[in-house]
């Protein structure tokens, strides 16, 4: 087996003849401009060996590229992916030119030539998971976003053995701070549930792989340095206090990790992608789809209607966000409605009637999702979208709403 870390979440694995490219992003930068590598990739899809199988975690911009993947559109790739609730994972597959699409479930495995591909839970939202690779000779472990909790961990142990390597997430990714609030988890909470994943695991061997990412723009290094607020070293410092045991492989971009060679430097490069200005699928591939009319809508019209209408259609991801939302519009034409998301289709309210749960936006972000110019989890990266009110504590509470509105604007 050999694992080439190509950045963030993005692995070439290659085992018994098989290559396996997990959650490929070779094209910065992502979000519509706001992210891109904190460690730039050496390389392009041009510069990759062909591959057999994409494993896609979820549907998110820095694991769902469309540049990268637009690059590797062949009908002959099988795509394993989770199964699709509330996300658009598998027909934006399709409108990349990609036909042979593989739905799994957890630890429901995908097997070609020997090599088995299989998705392990996550503890993330809308059509997550991670991902074990393995075959005669070697297991995988990457866990993408989130460090797992140790019942999980030891669930993947108990039903597919103890993998020879891991990449792990292993930083603290403060995601209310771009919303306007303090964050509601400890900075350690990333490094420490690392390490004990590994821990869990039985794992000799582990490296730090997402989230390494870093924002653009004159106010980038501020926003890092608000947001992204743990890293490998301290991966390491885990790993000392709470799992000795387990090697942490300093392995950077380009870097391929072997079982019998240990860790080999610059095992692929060439030239890098140009810079793309869109990554959101529907302007890349100009799709022309919308939620609303044909003409741009005012605040009032897409409430009152484009909203409704969309909800209506849409009554699973609709219950699933489950909570009345003040929604305030700001800009030169605002507006503020109460949206109760437990009832698909009917009217917002007029005003904010004390809902416990509240946020604010542009006018211009507001009228984009409805015609799909920007997606909703592009707006949780830009720092222009604010929470004004929500409760701290696990799902429904706490931000869960801002999360799961990804759900009605994917």
């Amino acid at each position: 087996m050999r694992v080439t870390f190509l950045g963030h979440a993005c692995h070439l694995v290659e085992v018994d003849g098989v290559r396996v490219l997990t959650d490929p992003w070779l094209v910065d930068p992502i979000f519509e401009g706001h992210v891109e590598h904190d460690r730039p990739v050496p390389c392009s899809v041009a510069d990759l060996p062909p591959i057999d199988v994409i494993a896609l975690s979820h549907g998110h911009l820095d694991h769902f590229n469309a540049p990268t993947l637009a690059a590797l559109a062949d009908a002959s790739i099988r795509v394993v992916h989770p199964p699709v609730r509330f996300t658009e994972l598998d027909a934006n597959l399709r409108r990349l030119g990609f036909t042979r699409l593989e739905a799994r479930r957890d630890f429901e495995r995908f097997e070609l030539r020997g090599v088995r591909v299989v998705p392990t839970p996550s503890r993330g939202v809308l059509d997550e998971c991670a991902w074990w690779i393995e075959g005669s000779s070697g297991r995988f472990w990457n866990g993408v976003d989130a460090p797992q909790s140790p019942d999980v961990a030891g669930e993947i142990r108990g039903r597919l053995g103890v993998p020879d390597v891991c990449a792990l997430s292993h930083n603290s990714f403060d995601q209310p701070a771009l919303l306007g609030l303090d964050s509601f988890k400890p900075a350690d909470h990333g490094p420490r549930g690392a390490a004990e994943s590994a821990r869990v695991l039985g794992a000799p061997a582990v490296f730090a792989a997402a989230s390494n990412l870093r924002w653009c723009g004159p106010s980038g290094p501020a926003v890092t340095r608000k947001v992204i607020r743990r890293g490998a070293k301290d991966l390491a410092a885990a790993l000392e206090a709470g799992a000795p045991e387990v090697a942490l492989l300093d392995l950077q971009p380009g870097d391929a990790w072997t079982r019998e060679g240990g860790v080999e430097r610059e095992a692929i490069g060439g030239t890098p992608a140009p810079r793309v200005a869109h990554d959101y699928l529907h302007p890349f591939l100009g799709t022309g789809l919308r939620w609303c009319g044909p003409e741009r809508p005012s605040t009032e019209e897409a409430f009152r209607v484009a909203l409704v209408g969309r909800l209506a259609g849409a009554p699973e991801a609709s219950r699933y966000v489950g909570q009345r939302v003040a929604i305030e519009v700001t800009g030169a034409d605002p507006g503020l409605h109460t949206v109760d998301f437990a009832r698909p289709g009917a009217p917002p309210e007029p005003g904010d009637v004390g809902a416990a749960f509240a946020l604010r936006i542009e006018d211009e972000d507001w009228k984009d999702l409805f015609e799909r110019r920007v997606s909703w989890q592009v707006l949780l990266v830009s720092d222009r979208l604010r929470v004004t009110r929500a409760r701290h504590g696990a799902p429904p509470d706490g931000l869960h709403f801002v999360y799961a509105l990804q759900a009605i604007f994917p």
